[in-house]
This record gives C-alpha cells, structure tokens and sequence, in this order.
C-alpha cells in the first residue's frame, strides 16, 4: 500500500498569492511578494486557493523533514539528518564546525546549520497547521485535509523529538505580525501532537481518506511512545496494515525537490554511515542488513574519514519514508516487550521484518532489492530483559533508518528504560584516528538547543533565552 507524495517548487509565498487572483500578473511581480517564505492566513481566502495551500504545506513539511539540495537557500540538512548526525546513523565526514559540533555532541546555541534546520522545521509547522485550519474551514470533507493536519500533527513530534525542552510555537497572524510562542516541555508538545493526530483521524474517518487515517494512527502511535504510553500506543495503532508506506517522493527537476540525504552523503561526502560511533553507536555500516546496504566509498570530504553510502538513498530523488505499517507492528512489539509477553513481542518483530523496505546491494538503479531478512527464532530472542530492549532498539533503527526516528529512541532509552546517557549515545575521544579532528571529547548533548535567534521571541526571552533544561526527558 505505498502511498508518495509529490509536490512542485513553489516559493509559498508566490503560490498563495497567485491562488488568490494574481495568477495574471508576471513572473517578476510574483517574485517581489512581501515575505516570500512565509504563508500569510489572509493568502488562503477561499476554496480555489487550496490546491496552491495543499502543494506548499507538503513542500514545506519535505523541507523541514528531508531536507532539500541545490544553490543557496534550497542546499538545507532537513531533521532527519541533523537529529541522526546528533545520533549515532551518521558522522561528520568533512570540515564545517556547525557540522562537528553536532556530531560531536556539542552544538552551540549559535550555529548556522541548526539554525536553517530549525527555521525550515517551524516553517513546515506554521505552513501545515495554518493549511489544516483552512481545509476545515473552505472544504471540511477534502481527504488532503486530514493529511495537512496528520502532518502539522508530525512536525510537533519532530521537535518534541529532536530538541530540548523549552520550544515555542508561535503564529503568523493575517497581517504579517506574530502571536509568540511560550517555551513548551516536550510533554506539552507531544500531546498537542496527539490531538492533533486525534482531530485527523475523525476528519480522515469521516472523509474516507484511508491514507491519511494511517498517517494519522502511526503518527499518534509514536507520540503516545513519546509519552511512554506503550499500550496505548499500541491499540492506536493496531489497525494499520504492515504494508502501509507514506513516503515524501523527492525529484531530479529542482535543488529544493532533491533528497538531501543523498546529496551530503552521496555528492558531498559530507555525512557518513556511522558504525559503533563513540564505541555505544551502533554498527549500522556493518551489519549487512538487507534493510539498509552500506558501500564503502572511501575516503569523504576531509579526506580521512571513510565515506560508507547508504542505497536506501541511492539518488536525487529517492523518496524518504514518513510513516510505516513496520512501524506499527514494532510499536506493538514494544508494547508486548513491557507488557513480559514474549511470544507477541517475536511475532510482532517477524511481522516486522517480513514486511519491511529492503533495498539494493548497489543502489544501481535496475537492480532488485535484497530478500527480508529471516524471521527471528525463540532461541534469537535474548534471555535477559537488557538484551531484549537491545533487540528490540536495533530493529527499531535499521527499519526506521534516518528517519528521524533514531535520536528520539535514544532519549527514550535514557529516560523510559533508565540507562545512562553515556551508555547510549557516542562517547570518549572525538574521531581520534582523523588528524583534522582528533584532540577532542564528544560532549553531553541528548538534543539539539534552541537556536539563539529564538531571543527575538519576547516569551523566549523572558524565560532566559535558552532551552529550559537540556534533559533527555520530556518534562
């Protein structure tokens, strides 16, 4: 059941105002829109807008998740790099210090890099939430309504997820001015993401949008595991089936429509597969999982640090997943696995595994994905409850590879399963083996800071600038 979304380029400001009557206008008028990044509630006026609403809410949400390639402001690290490059999916193979300072655990509230990527993250959640309200006020029954919303509902996950405690939501109101955002717990967003998800399941059920149903139930899923509501979770999600597949489609014809995983990893040799980062990560580029096939590329940008290649991404415009039927079935696993019911928690991983994307062993294009990997035995099940929740963790990130789903395991591996955050995440000496970067210690990072720009904010402000805590926790 794939389901991918396509979308043009279009600057969001330039398609809003040509659905609102000034499509006759030329193209440089278009272009000389005030705010041209930013979708203005009075540009949505009325139902024959929302074709333009719709196609900019989904180019911005792929913006703000995947990232986007090409000159200037369309060459953009999306969340699911950055929160992996935090992560142990990826390491930093050249020499920028926004970059390092990610991987290596230590970013500084003043940083270009997560600056771009926090900008084009709230863009995406400004742009979907204000889509959504739209869809519900000029065409209640549109199925591309639930989706907006399912979506508006993922981008608070994603911060929830990614970044400290302390992220505000503001608003852009008609007029161009803002109503600011308080600083919110990732216990507050998270469950503004449930409703949200919640709101798209009624309008989904009641419109008959099977695909945004799932979306939706998927997305509520992995908050309510967020919330370390694992039953819930669970029964939220039951109902979707395993071959479920919601996935951003990229494309060759513009940077901004590129896969930007690709692009650093493939084109730049900027990002690398990680393998036992910091000797806790995982060994994702040696496993030599039909889920995610790694190549060796040899040395990347800096000149030393081998450049494995993923073909889950193999080109420009591998589509990136968002949401999976997988997802559901280790959701329940996970489920099952605190519940003590072992025989469900195996029979929800091989559901899992009989029904997860494989990918080529190349990443050439006409040759065939690689066979699922095997169904696991009684006796591959560990007998220890540590060694069940590693199972359980290193299924969850070879399925759901960058993703974005992998940073927040790990916070949940701190905070849910009570394991210290330096038997998590990547630690001791900072790639010690590369000349360039050797010297230096990973740091204590868990998330990603509020960018120090949030300052403009005056509630951001007024609560000391900065994330209220840095903790691996939601609260």
């Amino acid at each position: 059941m794939p389901h991918f979304k396509y979308f043009e380029r279009v600057a969001v400001g330039v398609a809003l105002a040509g659905a609102a009557g000034l499509a006759a206008c030329n193209e440089q008028d278009l272009l000389n829109v005030p705010t041209p990044d930013v979708v203005l509630p009075k540009d949505i006026n009325g139902p024959s807008a929302l074709p333009a609403a719709y196609a900019a809410a989904i180019g911005d949400f792929q913006v703000g998740y995947a990232g986007g390639y090409g000159n200037g402001l369309d060459n953009n690290e999306g969340i699911a790099q950055m929160s992996g490059l935090l992560a142990d999916e990826l390491i930093d193979a050249e020499t920028f210090n926004t970059r390092i300072e990610v991987d290596r655990r230590a970013t500084k509230p003043i940083n270009g890099t997560t600056l771009q990527t926090f900008q084009d993250l709230q863009r995406a959640r400004a742009t979907t939430d204000l889509v959504a309200e739209r869809f519900r006020q000029f065409a209640p029954t549109d199925p591309r309504g639930p989706e907006i919303q399912a979506l508006a509902a993922y981008t608070y996950v994603l911060l929830a997820e990614a970044y400290c405690n302390g992220v505000p939501a503001s608003k852009v109101n008609d007029n161009g001015t803002f109503t600011y955002g308080a600083p919110e717990s990732g216990q507050q967003i998270l469950t503004t993401a449930v409703a949200k998800f919640d709101s798209a399941i009624t309008a989904a059920g009641a419109s008959g949008a099977s695909v945004a149903l799932n979306l939706a139930r998927i997305g509520k899923g992995r908050a309510l595991l967020d919330l370390n509501q694992p039953a819930q979770a669970a029964a939220a999600v039951a109902s979707v089936p395993s071959a479920f597949n919601y996935s951003i489609q990229h494309s060759e014809n513009t940077g901004r429509q590129n896969n930007a995983i690709y692009a650093f990893n493939y084109l730049e040799g900027r990002f690398a597969v990680g393998d036992r980062e910091g000797t806790n990560g995982l060994p994702f580029a040696s496993l030599n999982d039909p889920r995610m096939p790694i190549i060796d590329g040899g040395p990347g940008f800096d000149g030393e640090t081998e450049l494995f290649l993923t073909t889950k991404y193999p080109d420009r415009k591998a589509p990136t997943p968002l949401a999976l039927g997988v997802e559901a079935r280790l959701i329940e696993a996970e489920a099952a696995l605190r519940a003590g019911d072992l025989a469900t928690f195996r029979a929800k991983l091989n559901d899992a595994r009989a029904n997860a994307l494989t990918y080529t062993e190349d990443g050439a294009p006409n040759s065939q994905p690689l066979d699922s990997p095997p169904p696991l035995s009684a006796s591959d099940i560990p007998s220890t409850t540590a060694g069940q929740q590693n199972l359980l963790f290193q299924e969850r990130a070879i399925d759901l590879f960058l993703t974005s789903h992998r940073l927040g395991d790990m916070r949940r591996l701190v905070w849910q399963y009570n394991r210290s955050a330096d038997a998590v995440f990547p630690v001791g000496p900072y790639e010690p083996t590369n000349t360039s970067k050797a010297g230096t210690n990973f740091g204590t990072d868990v998330n990603l800071p509020i960018p120090q720009e949030e300052s403009n904010n005056p509630l951001f402000l007024n609560s000391g600038a900065s994330c209220t805590n840095r903790n691996a926790g939601i609260s």
